[in-house]
């Protein structure tokens, strides 16, 4: 992690504004998981996700639309105070005793990975590639102490609120968010700034952002490494979910637990985040910038796919139940420190509209179609096929394989794109 002359006021912006929209994030989600599995089950938890991508797949192209008629920061302050007044709106509702688990749960998994997106957009138009590379890490760093503290904090305090006075406390915080990346546009030295571009027209369609993912290659492969990434995480929160139903069912049953279901499940998924988000700050603070030096950035993009192929292995091979919430404790730890950091380099060699247009289509809408295809896979294995949740593990170890294959495939044209992008430097340079 190096910082040069006239950085470090600008990174701690970024670092703080990062911190503060993951820090709201793990207040949101277990007020997510606290309703939807009283006011339904683990399998209607599935499908509500697979809603996600449908919801996406009307919202990204207006998302794209607008992105280019305002400048970065005004177009993230936009997108900030929309999703506040949502927020607040959805704890009205349920005060008012109308059920929203289902549409705030397929709200919260559009606004998770779109309010992210937008700001690893902001952040990659902000900083040249050079720049992001070096300071990405220490931006990060405060993605993982936000979800780690917000997690530690709505642990204590699902003891004290309902899942709506979550939503107002995380409508607060994520207000608070968009202050100091004000700052952070202003404080950039120019030497560390990205290159400016016009943008595009906004005249331009309205699914171009689409039509850019489909024109290339490396878009391309980037939308199917997250999609079939999404589809072994999803599958493993509905395992997750699952054993949390039969784990209360047996102990209310046996006397053991004396709490209602919605303080047990808030409970257990504070603790879970809580110590996903402890092991990704540790991940975050003591592994990533060291393994991008040393190792190399192929290395480290690498190395979480394969740990999640080698898990799903072991499990398929030797099914112990019991060891899967440490598993998923690595595999979400993993994912939201290393390969989010990761993840996000990929971005830094493209131009404006690829940063934000093809990556609202990756990263929002790839997630949720990752869902959407989970959903099916989960309806089809429970009533054609009539599996049990166990039997989905040989599943998600097939598409592990497929995700570690495609991360194989990125890297190699990644590199094909920086030595084409070096060869057209050194041209520019020498006059050819």
């Amino acid at each position: 992690m190096e910082l040069r002359a006239g950085e470090t006021l600008g990174v701690l912006a970024m670092f703080a504004s990062l911190f503060l929209i993951l820090f709201t994030a793990y207040l949101l989600k277990p007020a997510r998981e606290m309703l939807i599995l009283t006011e339904g089950t683990a399998e209607v938890r599935s499908y509500a996700v697979a809603l996600q991508a449908l919801l996406l797949l009307f919202f990204i192209p207006l998302y794209g639309k607008f992105s280019r008629r305002f400048d970065s920061y005004r177009y993230m302050q936009i997108v900030t105070a929309i999703c506040v007044a949502t927020l607040l709106v959805f704890a009205v509702a349920g005060n008012a005793g109308l059920s929203i688990s289902v549409v705030y749960f397929v709200w919260l998994g559009a606004y998770s990975v779109l309010i992210i997106s937008q700001f690893w957009a902001f952040a990659s138009e902000l900083y040249s590639r050079e720049a992001g590379e070096r300071l990405f890490v220490i931006v990060a760093l405060g993605a993982s102490l936000g979800a780690w503290l917000g997690s530690a904090v709505s642990r204590e305090l699902v003891n004290y609120l309902d899942a709506y006075g979550l939503i107002i406390a995380g409508a607060f915080t994520l207000a608070l968010s968009a202050i100091p990346a004000s700052r952070a546009g202003l404080s950039v030295p120019e030497a560390s700034r990205g290159r400016s571009e016009s943008g595009v027209s906004a005249q331009a369609s309205l699914f171009a952002g689409f039509q850019l993912v489909l024109s290339r290659r490396y878009l391309m492969l980037m939308a199917a490494f997250v999609i079939m990434l999404n589809l072994v995480n999803t599958t493993g929160e509905y395992l997750l979910s699952a054993i949390l139903e039969d784990l209360y069912a047996t102990g209310s049953a046996a006397g053991e637990i004396a709490v209602d279901k919605g303080t047990y499940v808030g409970r257990f998924y504070g603790g879970f985040y809580f110590m996903v988000n402890l092991f990704g700050v540790l991940i975050q603070f003591f592994l990533v910038s060291r393994l991008i030096r040393v190792a190399g950035f192929s290395i480290a993009f690498m190395l979480t796919p394969l740990v999640i192929f080698l898990g799903y292995a072991s499990l398929a091979l030797l099914p112990i139940v019991g060891w899967f919430r440490y598993f998923k404790i690595a595999e979400n730890s993993l994912d939201y420190s290393l390969q989010n950091t990761a993840r996000q380099m990929l971005y830094l060699p493209l131009s404006r509209q690829e940063k934000y247009e093809a990556r609202a289509v990756i990263d929002p809408f790839g997630q949720r179609l990752g869902d959407l295809i989970q959903a099916g896979l989960i309806f089809a294995g429970l009533h054609v096929l009539g599996w049990a949740s166990t039997d989905f593990i040989p599943l998600a170890t097939v598409m592990a394989a497929c995700t570690l294959t495609l991360a194989l495939l990125i890297i190699r044209e990644r590199s094909r794109l920086l030595s084409a992008q070096h060869k057209t430097d050194t041209d520019n340079i020498t006059g050819e």
